[in-house]
């Protein structure tokens, strides 16, 4: 049965302004794919780091439009507001479980010849500073995606769906803006871990450490791979 909003996850935006919001995130999805094709094509020197913070920040714009600006509202609606420590003992069991299903995840798709996630250790091979990437991977993208996502979508459309539909399709979206389609269901996993955060805390932060924790142990990885594979004899 599903419960009623809490006083702390009220909103004033529609789930009509949602699905705007969504609409948004196709196009600038689809603006982000394209530049990168551009810079590919014109062989453009970009700062890795410095693009995936700014792609990154450009998504709050539809979140400040239609929700901030439209209704008058602070960032607090968003879910940024203090939270009790329990909750994060409650993520970090939720991401031991997760991490699990992951390892167990990808030995599953191994025997098909697949990976879970994106190698990165050409990408990192290539940046002669890996401060701006760490950055924007491990800080901005967690904090600008749990807004949009948790506080933007999941909260608006929890109050007219129910919490558990909310958390469907936030998390649907969460994994489908990852372009990854072998690792669709662990980040579909970890979304509805971090809606289960916010709906019992009533606050994003501590989804947005959980998230941070993530992206910091496979960004540390890749790392340490491309450190071993350098260091290989011969």
């Amino acid at each position: 049965m599903e419960t009623e909003p809490s006083p702390s996850l009220a909103v004033l935006w529609t789930v009509r302004d949602v699905w705007l919001g969504a609409v948004l995130m196709g196009v600038w999805m689809a603006a982000l794919l394209s530049a990168a094709a551009a810079i590919r094509v014109l062989a453009l020197d970009v700062n890795a780091g410095l693009a995936v913070s700014l792609g990154e920040l450009l998504l709050l714009l539809p979140v400040w439009w239609l929700a901030v600006r439209k209704y008058g509202v602070g960032w607090q609606a968003l879910g940024l507001r203090r939270f009790e420590g329990t909750a994060v003992a409650l993520g970090c069991g939720l991401m031991v479980f997760s991490t699990l299903f992951n390892a167990v995840y990808g030995l599953i798709l191994a025997q098909f010849g697949l990976r879970a996630q994106a190698d990165l250790v050409p990408l990192l091979s290539e940046l002669s500073s890996p401060w701006y990437f760490w950055i924007g991977a491990v800080v901005v993208a967690p904090i600008v995606e749990e807004i949009f996502f948790r506080g933007f979508v999941f909260g608006g459309l929890r109050p007219h769906y129910g919490w558990k539909k909310a958390a469907l399709i936030s998390s649907a979206l969460f994994a489908v803006i990852h372009l990854q389609p072998a690792a669709v269901v662990p980040i579909f996993l970890l979304g509805l871990v971090f809606a289960l955060l916010y709906e019992r805390s009533g606050s994003i932060w501590p989804a947005i450490l959980m998230h941070v924790s993530s992206n910091a142990l496979a960004l540390g990885a890749a790392y340490l791979m491309m450190w071993a594979q350098a260091n290989l004899p011969g």
